[in-house]
């Protein structure tokens, strides 16, 4: 049995390096986990898993990148406690400590494993903090026995940071279905959902506010910084608006199997991190059976358009959106749908890294 650390940073929403570890514990590895949160610590806390207990440090304050320095000494503390023969680590920051036992400490480490995920451009908006970043980054890219990225976009600005392509992989964040079911349903191009994060960032008021005449009715689950805005704009718009807050992954995965309309997934086209992301969402949409109206800045938009898996806007124009989903054809597509999942599933995805 493969004995895995991770240390991982975590929004409140499950992301890819959740899935990977729950894929881990499914294949037989035993797993122990340093989890710090992601961002915002207000109210949050440290949680260390290991076989045999859970630790807890509780997180008041958001401290900017003095909170990833913390985090990278209680880390440390945490990895020198357990056995184990191969380290991943979900960022930059979290790698360093793996890299750190090896080279200060000494610790037998079979296999140090950067699952890098998504890169951050300008992380900080500050030039000697992103400084530090790249810094980090580069270290990483040059000590870690595998660097995972997500897009090739990503894994390119990696090679910029010297890392060598044989130990180089592109995992794209995938979806796991409970019940790989494909069922043909009557889809309508007025009837829209959008599941993740409401934030700025994420540009779903201004394209609820450009294409709200095509709307009848849209359904809103997630929660974020511009939750009250997209629903009030909604309500004056005179929208048919459903709204699920801070649902679990379950509940989100069940409702879209039975939705019968389009995904939207508007990335905004002026956020730079978004050139290098691979969404989520767009990949639960598809595999739900539900067809996605997303802004062209994400890698997989080129798929998306190319495999006639949804609607890909350049700019937000009411006219040329209007005519594109006019012009989509939605008929069987439960069968793309069953196609793009036998490639974008999580057990397929998972098995080309190897521990």
């Amino acid at each position: 049995m493969k004995r895995i650390f991770i240390i991982s940073h975590s929004s409140e929403i499950q992301g890819p390096i959740d899935y990977y570890r729950k894929y881990l514990k499914k294949n037989d590895c035993s797993v122990s986990i340093v989890e710090h949160p992601l961002d915002n610590y207000r109210g949050r806390a440290t949680v260390f898993y290991n076989q045999n207990e859970t630790i807890k440090i509780k997180r008041s304050n958001s401290l900017g990148i003095l909170n990833l320095f913390i985090d990278f000494f209680v880390s440390v503390r945490f990895s020198l406690k357990i056995d184990f023969t191969i380290f991943i680590g979900a960022n930059n920051f979290d790698v360093l400590a793996g890299i750190f036992l090896r080279k200060i400490f000494r610790k037998r480490i079979e296999k140090i494993i950067y699952f890098g995920s998504d890169f951050s451009e300008d992380r900080f908006n500050n030039l000697l903090l992103d400084k530090i970043y790249y810094g980090v980054e580069f270290i990483c890219c040059r000590y870690a026995d595998l660097v995972i990225s997500n897009t090739k976009r990503a894994e390119e600005k990696r090679f910029n940071f010297g890392l060598k392509k044989e130990k180089s992989i592109i995992v794209p964040n995938g979806v796991l279905l409970e019940k790989e079911e494909f069922q043909d349903k009557e889809l309508r191009k007025d009837n829209f959902i959008f599941a993740g994060s409401v934030t700025r960032e994420h540009g779903l008021y201004e394209l609820v506010e450009t294409i709200h005449p095509l709307i009848k009715k849209l359904v809103l689950i997630g929660y974020g910084d511009d939750w009250d805005r997209v629903v009030n704009l909604c309500r004056a718009k005179n929208i048919k608006i459903e709204t699920y807050f801070k649902k679990d992954h379950g509940f989100v995965i069940d409702y879209m199997k039975k939705f019968d309309g389009v995904g939207l997934a508007p990335y905004n086209l002026h956020s730079k991190w978004t050139y290098y992301c691979s969404p989520l969402k767009v990949s639960e949409y598809i595999a739900c059976g539900l067809p996605v109206l997303m802004s062209s800045l994400p890698e997989i938009a080129g798929h998306v358009k190319e495999n006639c898996l949804g609607v890909v806007y350049s700019e937000l124009d009411y006219n040329n959106i209007k005519r594109d989903l006019k012009m989509f054809d939605i008929e069987n597509f439960h069968l793309k749908s069953q196609e793009f999942y036998r490639i974008y599933n999580q057990h397929n995805l998972y098995s080309k890294i190897k521990l």
